[in-house]
């Protein structure tokens, strides 16, 4: 078989893990319960490591995806949470892959589903389009309000969608921006919130259509190595604040407290996550346990609860890495979305998640990770080296 042959191969069997990745999202966002989604991840995590299997790798690559192999499965080994074993195949399969291309593929299957989603709600097929539910607003918890989810399950579910869809957009067609294309995306984000109400969701949204108009706009701003500084120290500060939430004890009881005015103005995210016990900073451990299954939506928070300090400061390492690469490459909306993303993830838990493709940052990192080592020489592949001693026979 020839190298052009055994390279397509493995790339056929990328796009196919991608799109059944991409395909398990939307299902999840719909108000199907998926029967199958335990199979599914396990043919995605086949698939990843055949195109690993068929993939040129240098000796330091190698060493790498072993090196963090090895720390993932021994968080799985304990913590019983295969998405870490995933995480890894997949963020190592996307050597070589057109990272433009990924992203745009992602972007339109990603709004297909979406919008199907919506267009079956709407012509009432399935899905609902509005929710009447208490979402602790109110005083006493006793105010019910209407919000639209068009067939995603939660208000905040779908203004979260159609931000990602936004952030897919400006990375995939970066090249093509104009300033219009910012005020459309702020009119967007005013107009959904009108439909889902989600605060958090409309802030952060518009916080990454006002940094990346920033960026794109000023020259000095994209090539300024403090900005980028300042980047990395918003995404740190998101942590420290997550971990002194989840730590203080009767912050939340007594109403003086800085932390309990900031929680309020949180919707008592912090104080959901304190009330589980093992989630508070005292009880983190290396890796988590299995018991550790609660959700709620500080995601910091879950991140070190569910997977342990370990997986945590790994996953908080490669937001600096990106950050870094960003500077270098002066890739402005890889920049804006790693601190967007930090800063929803400080309130929401959407990326932290076992679906790889909610985390569009796995994606940049499946591109980058192997960017300091491509000067080496190329250590084969199993594949190739069993085609190299069949050669010889």
């Amino acid at each position: 078989m020839s190298d052009r042959n055994v390279k397509k191969i493995g790339e056929a069997c990328f796009w196919l893990g991608l799109m059944i990745e991409l395909l398990i999202v939307i299902i999840d966002k719909s108000a199907y319960t998926n029967p199958l989604e335990s199979q599914l991840f396990r043919i995605t995590f086949l698939l990843f490591c055949i195109k690993i299997a068929l993939t040129r790798y240098s000796t330091k690559e190698w060493l790498c995806i072993l090196l963090f192999g090895g720390i993932m499965s021994v968080a799985y080994l304990v913590n019983e949470r295969d998405e870490t074993v995933r995480v890894i195949a997949f963020v190592a399969a996307c050597k070589g892959m057109d990272i433009k291309k990924v992203m745009k593929v992602v972007f339109w299957v990603t709004f297909t589903g979406c919008a199907a989603l919506v267009v079956l709600s709407v012509t009432g097929v399935y899905g609902a389009v509005s929710l009447t539910a208490d979402f602790g607003r109110g005083e006493g918890g006793q105010l019910y309000e209407t919000r639209y989810v068009l067939g995603m399950g939660h208000p905040n579910a779908l203004h979260c969608m159609l931000w990602m869809l936004a952030v897919l957009a400006v990375y995939s067609y970066a090249d093509r921006l104009k300033w219009y294309h910012f005020a459309g995306l702020g009119v967007l984000d005013i107009a959904f919130f009108s439909l889902t109400d989600s605060k958090t969701s409309v802030i952060v949204w518009m916080m990454f259509v006002v940094m990346t108009f920033i960026m794109w706009y000023s020259k000095k701003c994209r090539e300024n190595k403090g900005v980028y500084i300042l980047g990395a120290m918003i995404v740190l500060g998101c942590v420290i604040f997550a971990m002194i939430g989840s730590h203080v004890e009767n912050t939340y009881l007594t109403q003086d407290t800085l932390m309990h005015k900031l929680d309020k103005l949180l919707n008592g995210r912090y104080q959901g996550c304190y009330a589980v016990e093992a989630a508070r900073l005292e009880n983190w451990k290396l890796f988590a346990a299995p018991e550790n299954t609660a959700y709620f939506d500080a995601g910091f928070v879950r991140l070190f609860y569910w997977y342990g300090i370990i997986p945590g400061i790994i996953y908080v390492g490669m937001n600096v890495y990106l950050l870094y690469q960003s500077y270098r490459q002066k890739d402005y909306v890889m920049f804006t979305m790693t601190v967007a993303f930090s800063v929803y993830n400080l309130m929401e838990a959407h990326f932290i998640s076992v679906y790889i493709l909610r985390n569009y940052l796995l994606v940049l990192m499946g591109y980058y990770w192997y960017q300091p080592f491509e000067r080496t020489n190329a250590y084969e592949g199993y594949f190739w080296q069993v085609k190299g001693l069949l050669g010889k026979a």
